[in-house]
């Protein structure tokens, strides 16, 4: 769910159909919310239901695509205490900031206008929200919980830049899939162990896999595994539509979007290296701002709801496609402008702030870092 800066990324293609693939994901979970929108402000009256349950497995596409822009960026800088310290900080900048920002428009209101929100909400820990630390039901922004796995992600992957060699990541992304795998046999309480066993590792480690080997994959090859891909989503929204849950548990979700997740990854990767796939811009430009699709749509959503019940246009089968449309429209817009006037103005700051600092303390003490353009 979390793209990669550009100072990490700048000894790397930029791959625009991972990017598009990226705001699928984000316009899919932005769907799967309205359902709640339109359940809470539709006026009784039901146009999303079905497929449209389905979208939080734009979360699943997340973590596929963050453990293939983690092998990426991450290719030559291993066997380096600074890098990975240089990694982790990049990875804070891109990462808390924003989700910062995003959290204390919650505690505003939580504190000016606290019947607004879920009263549940008072009983959350601040402090473990800001560090997205693992709590039980997640932190006080929603959306926040994938960000506690994405966290926990990036500080495996330090440790290994850290400690170890590059030939050895095939070996310790095998241990990892293998421990993860056992951890399935244990009954797991709390939500650090949840985390740290969770099924969902898997579909970063598929994300690893694809990132070490995509450029090995041939044009046939790719579009196969586009195809079967394509099978395999179909036939598994299929079968999880009509479900209680539509598939939300954590090991259900990883086998039936984990897979396909991360063939459509590789596929998409290796056929744009090879000039066989165009993205439009707008597609691109959404890639870019997904992050901040991600943790505003949110707001976008209750305060858009708000407006439409309280003109008395939902409630009718038309009313609530205009709901739906207008809606999803105001999501996007307002992304793309908290990208380009907020979060790309915080990570440049946080960027050059984090480079004076690295280069003041971390080069006297002899530890190596990657600068820009550096693999």
């Amino acid at each position: 769910m979390v793209e990669a800066s550009p100072m990490e990324r700048s000894s790397n293609p930029t791959l625009f159909s991972i990017q598009a693939l990226r705001a699928a994901a984000a316009a899919m979970v932005v769907i799967f919310h309205q359902v709640n929108a339109e359940r809470v402000y539709g006026g009784g009256t039901t146009i999303l239901g079905g497929w449209a349950h389905l979208g939080y497995a734009g979360v699943d596409v997340f973590f596929v695509i963050s453990g293939f822009i983690m092998a990426t960026v991450t290719a030559g800088r291993f066997g380096s205490p600074g890098g990975a310290i240089d990694f982790l900080a990049k990875r804070a900048i891109r990462i808390y900031p924003l989700y910062w920002l995003c959290t204390a428009a919650i505690l505003a209101v939580l504190f000016l206008r606290p019947g607004a929100l879920d009263p549940a909400l008072s009983d959350k820990s601040v402090l473990g929200s800001l560090l997205l630390l693992p709590l039980d039901g997640g932190p006080l922004l929603v959306v926040g919980w994938t960000l506690t796995y994405e966290l926990y992600f990036y500080i495996l992957t330090a440790m290994a830049l850290a400690m170890a060699s590059e030939r050895r990541v095939p070996a310790l992304v095998a241990v990892w899939a293998t421990a993860l795998a056992a951890a399935q046999m244990l009954p797991v309480q709390g939500p650090w162990l949840s985390l740290i066993a969770s099924p969902l590792g898997f579909e970063f480690i598929a994300g690893v896999v694809v990132g070490l080997y995509w450029r090995r994959l041939s044009i046939g090859a790719s579009v196969s595994l586009l195809i079967a891909s394509l099978v395999w989503l179909l036939i598994a929204c299929g079968l999880l539509v009509d479900t209680p849950d539509r598939g939300q548990a954590a090991g259900v979700r990883a086998l039936a979007f984990g897979p396909p997740s991360m063939l459509i990854v590789g596929a998409l990767a290796r056929l744009e290296l090879a000039g066989k796939v165009h993205v439009p811009r707008f597609l691109a430009a959404m890639g870019n701002a997904s992050y901040a699709l991600y943790l505003t749509h949110v707001f976008v959503l209750s305060i858009s709801g708000r407006i439409f019940a309280g003109l008395g246009i939902t409630g009718s089968v038309a009313g609530n496609y205009a709901f739906f449309v207008a809606t999803f429209a105001a999501t996007c817009v307002v992304a793309l402008l908290v990208h380009h006037l907020v979060e790309r103005p915080l990570m440049r700051f946080g960027g050059f702030a984090w480079t004076k600092l690295r280069d003041s303390r971390l080069r006297p003490l002899g530890l190596r870092v990657y600068d820009r353009g550096q693999r």
